[in-house]
């Protein structure tokens, strides 16, 4: 009897475990479309001044594949985007609605590791979330990264592959899928 109890208990918790997994990945797929069309619209109305892959035309915009003020909350980022910055950035209230510009804040904090994502990645990661391996350092610590590491636990990318800004870049990308809306 006892046997029989633990059988079934193991298996609600692998159904529950799996039905946990399916639902995050439904996530991750969602968000991959989100990003195809938030880089659509990135392209239409940023591009011009903070670059199409986040290295800012303008001495005077943020360059966000530095990371410059993305680490800002959605809050005042949304405010920024509305309301322009005086003569450095227009107002975007009457062009871009408020999905849009949460969508484009998501993909200009992602967007260093997009296209390499993209050529590296998503092959393997088309419908499930990548495992970042647990030694991959935290947003804030990329920057000090001398060498190239695993990052992925499906994979061995090596230096050949990846320079250390890419992996970065492709760390970036993922942890800001991740992040809820």
């Amino acid at each position: 009897m006892n046997r029989v109890i633990i059988i079934l208990a193991l298996l609600l918790a692998a159904a529950f475990t799996g039905s946990a997994f399916a639902a995050e990945d439904a996530k991750w797929v969602e968000k991959l479309e989100i990003i195809k069309k938030a880089r659509a619209i990135y392209e239409e109305n940023c591009a011009a001044c903070h670059g199409f892959d986040g290295n800012s035309v303008l001495p005077e915009a943020p360059n966000f594949a530095k990371g410059e003020r993305l680490d800002k909350k959605e809050e005042e980022l949304l405010k920024t985007i509305k309301e322009g910055k005086g003569e450095l950035m227009p107002p975007w209230k009457d062009v871009i609605n408020e999905d849009e510009m949460k969508s484009m804040i998501l993909y200009a904090r992602a967007v260093t590791g997009d296209k390499l994502f993209e050529e590296i990645c998503l092959e393997c990661h088309s419908q499930s979330i990548p495992p970042l391996n647990s030694k991959t350092p935290s947003n804030d610590k990329l920057k000090d990264l001398t060498e190239p590491i695993n990052i992925c636990s499906k994979t061995n990318i090596d230096d050949e592959e990846m320079e250390v800004e890419e992996i970065a870049g492709v760390v970036r990308f993922v942890r800001a899928l991740k992040r809820e809306k």
